[in-house]
């Protein structure tokens, strides 16, 4: 594993939700969705530009979608793929990481 940096507070972030984090340089969307975490590149697939330029988190109140703010595409929270909007069929690149004592470390 890589150098890790700690998300504040990982661990309580809430369930359902999204946020835009920097990671090794590098710009991503970490998700929790039913106490589950995902961790994707933060660009989309349609405009290879990112997702949250407006900040706060891109999931729906359930969890099951991500929400690009430039068009609108959704994709689904677990697998990044595009269920809906201008980059169908397209995903997100998923990121590998492991969350050990409250950190993320990318794999």
């Amino acid at each position: 594993m890589n150098d890790s940096e700690t998300i504040s507070p990982v661990l309580e972030m809430a369930d359902n939700s999204s946020q835009s984090v920097t990671l090794e340089g590098r710009s991503l969307i970490l998700v929790k969705r039913r106490d589950e975490f995902f961790l994707f590149e933060n660009i989309c697939p349609h405009t290879r530009e990112t997702l949250a330029p407006l900040g706060g988190s891109l999931s729906d109140d359930s969890g099951d979608l991500i929400h690009c703010q430039r068009h609108g595409a959704e994709f689904l929270a677990e697998t990044g793929e595009c269920v809906a909007g201008p980059c169908m069929g397209e995903s997100l690149t998923p990121v590998g990481f492991t969350i050990a004592a409250g950190q993320i470390y990318l794999d």
